[in-house]
């Protein structure tokens, strides 16, 4: 099996099927793109302690849940214990 350049067309492939693009439209369109603007600089410690600060948080609601299901007599029924 071989992968062709859509500019240069093999006769002998494993498919037979052609995805129609139109290339200078598409390359003008890329031309005007314009660089996302930087709104804030993050750094690795930011990005860490951020992700522990969320997981932190999704704790706390997993747990403040499960004990508000746990002291309703009416919603135990949802619980699924182990063992």
């Amino acid at each position: 099996m071989v992968a062709d350049d859509p500019n240069c067309k093999i006769e002998l492939k494993t498919f037979h099927c052609e995805i129609l693009n139109d290339h200078a439209a598409l390359k003008k369109e890329q031309d005007s793109y314009k660089d996302i603007q930087v709104i804030r600089k993050l750094d690795n410690t930011m990005v860490q302690c951020n992700y522990l600060q969320i997981r932190q948080d999704v704790q706390d609601i997993i747990h403040s849940e499960m004990e508000r299901l746990m002291n309703d007599p009416g919603l135990t029924h949802l619980v699924v214990r182990k063992g």
